[in-house]
């Protein structure tokens, strides 16, 4: 597993922050569905290169122009990344972020997480190996904070005045830093 790729690929990718910003700043469901999936599927992108030692798989422009462009579904990604080592509770939590995006675009205006998928999200993440302290996702928040740290909001996972889809975001968070340090690529934590 190539470390640094994996930091080159996504923690250090200023595209990743502009896109929780987003999520963070709107309150439209459809918006933050959407923009997690590719969060999601970004995160699974740099875990595949990263166990490959692969950088430009995804490329829409490969370095060595003999390689043909590479495209995957998501389901197929979050299929990989699982062969690949990545905990099978967190493929099938990817698999539910995958079916709830679906659900979203084949049908029109419907905005609505349901409460029995975030149900079986939270069960899944749960499973997933964590920090020693073991957190459970009950525990886990996001704080949004201005440019001088003063912080603006802070929504709790547990918290029943959290949205659906504040409550998916953080859900999906606590998955990608969960993967990524139980594979050693990740060893700080996100606060």
């Amino acid at each position: 597993m190539n470390i640094d790729m994996f930091h080159k690929l996504f923690t250090k990718q200023q595209k990743i922050a502009e896109s929780l910003l987003n999520i963070c700043e709107n309150n439209n469901s459809l918006v933050t569905v959407l923009t997690l999936h590719l969060i999601c599927e970004n995160f699974l992108e740099s875990y595949i290169c990263s166990c490959l030692e692969i950088e430009d798989l995804f490329s829409e422009s490969p370095t060595n122009k003999d390689n043909v462009k590479f495209r995957m579904s998501f389901e197929h990604k979050a299929k990989l990344a699982q062969r690949l080592g990545m905990d099978r509770n967190a493929y099938e939590a990817f698999e539910r972020l995958n079916q709830i995006r679906n659900n979203f675009s084949h049908r029109l205006l419907n905005s609505e997480i349901p409460n029995e998928q975030l149900k079986k999200i939270t069960k899944l993440i749960n499973l997933v190996k964590n920090r020693k302290d073991d957190i459970t996702l009950d525990s886990e928040h996001v704080i949004y904070r201005d440019s001088d740290k003063n912080i603006i909001f802070k929504y709790e996972f547990s918290s029943s005045e959290t949205p659906d889809s504040m409550k998916l975001v953080i859900a999906y968070l606590s998955l990608i830093r969960r993967v990524a340090m139980s594979t050693n690529l990740l060893t700080v934590n996100w606060d």
